[in-house]
């Protein structure tokens, strides 16, 4: 069986979702602020943005694993290919092979909290979420690495790279920080960090839109379409 797989439509399917699970989210912490009592409220965590193993974080480890896999395929491609950054789209098959799974069980806390149990981070304030400060070294690093990559490919898959990524680490990093810094001084159940925890996730999930669609666009450019084939035995 074959599937055809059309950048554009895969694009709107995902804003759809994202649209949805916004629409829960946001309806769900209208709700929370009226009625003012956590355990009441326990039930509806399942879609809410800030919390781990829930509606909100399946769509999203599923989305950045679509993005892995299209990575997987395009960079099995260049290796055959042996072209000069093959290692480059399979060193990003990794990475975001690694980031679904952070999405899913939540790495990033565990590291977070490791590095402040090793007093390496100082929790508080704008690194109150202590896993920014070791993420943020390794995102230092890949965007120095990646530079020549980046600005080696197509114009257009260029400005979409830059712009998926610009959008994701505004919201996992940049507004992290302003969130963290929030949470420390107010706690996590005031308005602003419900606000701010909402923007961060939807600049993610869009982030990752873009990127998806860019991916496809790109396959579509090489090869002229996208098609998803399932063997039977």
């Amino acid at each position: 069986m074959k599937l055809s797989l059309i950048p554009k439509r895969v694009a709107q399917v995902m804003l759809s979702i994202i649209a949805l699970l916004t629409i829960m989210h946001v309806t769900q912490l209208v709700i929370f602020f009226q009625i003012g009592n956590p355990d009441i409220f326990d039930f509806i965590k399942f879609i809410d943005f800030d919390y781990e193993a829930n509606l909100p974080s399946f769509y999203s480890s599923t989305s950045i694993l679509f993005c892995s896999v299209l990575l997987w395929v395009i960079g099995l491609q260049k290796k055959q290919e042996q072209a000069i950054f093959r290692h480059h789209w399979l060193g990003l098959a990794v990475i975001f092979t690694f980031l679904s799974m952070d999405e899913a069980i939540s790495l990033h806390e565990s590291i977070g909290n490791f590095a402040e149990d090793q007093q390496w981070v100082n929790a508080e304030g704008f690194l109150y979420f202590a896993w920014v400060a070791p993420y943020g070294i390794l995102l230092t690093i890949f965007s120095v690495s990646y530079l020549k990559f980046v600005f080696s490919l197509p114009r257009q898959t260029m400005m979409l790279f830059i712009g998926s990524g610009a959008l994701f680490i505004s919201g996992a990093v940049g507004i992290e920080i302003i969130s963290a810094q929030e949470a420390d001084i107010n706690g996590t159940e005031t308005i602003l960090y419900s606000a701010l925890y909402t923007v961060e996730e939807l600049c993610e999930m869009l982030g990752i839109v873009i990127f998806c669609y860019a991916l496809l666009r790109y396959i579509e450019l090489q090869a002229g379409y996208v098609q998803l084939r399932i063997k039977s035995k």
